[in-house]
């Protein structure tokens, strides 16, 4: 088998994964807040009743996340930048991370789009975001060939820059 050919095959294996996730996420609610509604869901689809139960559960939760997820959801359609002004440790990062990545991931309407994340002035920052976004997938759940600021999912490109990038002026 040569080089060439062991990538061809490599390509289409990490194709049809991403065709299986992409069909076990489609139209997923990114968490379904009601506990008693969610429950039944997990028995009825043997956990695989929203987004955060099939790529894996956060390390930290919070009754906050519903309120900035309400926040999120009502104003997509009025404003294209939105900036969250935050301590370190609560896990907005990550809660904001898989938002993204749910919203690449629900279904095909930005397909084809890109989607930016601005950081402090290193870019050490820029790829520890883009590196904590691709491990939301590990396990098997897909596999990444971009640069380490770069992510794709499902046809939109996330990039993330430090806020000093030349091209922002």
């Amino acid at each position: 088998m040569t080089f060439k050919d062991l990538k061809k095959r490599v390509t289409l294996e990490t194709s049809h994964q991403q065709s299986r996730l992409f069909e076990k996420l489609l139209n997923k609610p990114f968490w379904i807040w009601d506990k008693q509604q969610h429950k039944q869901e997990d028995i009825r689809t043997d956990g695989d009743c929203c987004f955060n139960h099939i790529i894996g559960l956060p390390q930290k939760h919070g009754d906050d996340k519903q309120l900035i997820f309400d926040a999120l959801i009502s104003s997509a359609g009025n404003n294209k930048y939105i900036w969250i002004k935050k301590t370190t440790g609560l896990g907005i990062s990550e809660f904001k991370l898989r938002f993204m990545a749910w919203l690449c991931l629900q279904d095909d309407a930005l397909s084809g789009s890109q989607m930016c994340i601005v950081t402090g002035p290193r870019i050490e920052l820029a790829i520890a975001l883009i590196d904590r976004m691709k491990g939301l997938f590990k396990n098997g759940l897909l596999a990444f060939d971009t640069k380490e600021t770069v992510i794709e999912l499902n046809g939109v490109k996330i990039e993330a820059f430090p806020s000093h990038f030349e091209q922002f002026y």
